[in-house]
């Protein structure tokens, strides 16, 4: 059993990235995943927005059956390929001894907006301690900072977790670091992290179904 979760909160937010979401409606369906959307219930408003998508995913890891796949997916992703099975394409990446897949992504940092998942009782207590590191609520990473410090502190938990380099098998950008593989027509998906206008967004994904390859510089 795989779950597709993507938080996205806001009105304009979701107009805004209707054609990614609607996306991984369409993915789930084609392939008999579900495909949860989380919305306002999940939002602490006493951090930063991306940090409530920790509460959503404790949530989904409690409500789910033990074992089962979790592909939590950031709001600013667009499914490009929809023939890519999860089990076929992502799964193979986890080996049987981990729980938590991770990229490198092009700019050559460790990245959560996409993620693979084992729900286990070591995934929903790491991800429990994620959100209670509360020195981090304002790094610039937000979450993703406490991600990496407790990957960098904790041998048990870096044990568990599988870090590949291959990002554009599930993580791929338009902008990167020189010579970095960046999103190509074919890939599964684009991820349009460090771009927080949401109208830009919805710009690159209209280029993108126009044939286009978008590219932004890091600069």
């Amino acid at each position: 059993m795989v779950k597709i979760c993507s938080l996205v909160i806001g009105d304009d937010y979701r107009k805004s990235l209707k054609k990614g979401l609607e996306s991984k409606r369409l993915y789930a369906e084609k392939h008999g995943y579900s495909y949860i959307q989380g919305d306002e219930k999940f939002w602490d408003r006493e951090r930063p927005i991306a940090w409530s998508k920790i509460p959503f995913l404790l949530h989904i890891l409690k409500t789910s059956q033990e074992g089962e796949f979790i592909f939590m997916s950031d709001a600013d992703v667009y499914i490009t390929n929809m023939n890519l099975r999860i089990e076929d394409h992502i799964i193979p990446l986890l080996p049987l001894d981990k729980d938590l897949l991770l990229t490198i992504d092009s700019c050559g940092h460790i990245n959560d907006g996409n993620i693979l998942i084992r729900n286990t009782k070591w995934s929903r207590d790491f991800w429990k301690r994620v959100y209670e590191q509360t020195d981090l609520i304002y790094h610039i990473w937000w979450e993703n900072a406490a991600v990496i410090k407790l990957l960098e502190e904790n041998k048990s938990d870096l044990a568990m977790t599988e870090i590949t380099n291959s990002c554009k098998t599930f993580n791929a950008y338009i902008q990167g670091l020189d010579g970095a593989p960046l999103w190509t027509p074919g890939d599964f998906l684009v991820h349009f992290a460090g771009i927080y206008d949401a109208e830009k967004i919805g710009e690159y994904m209209n280029q993108i179904d126009n044939g286009l390859v978008p590219r932004k510089s890091m600069y």
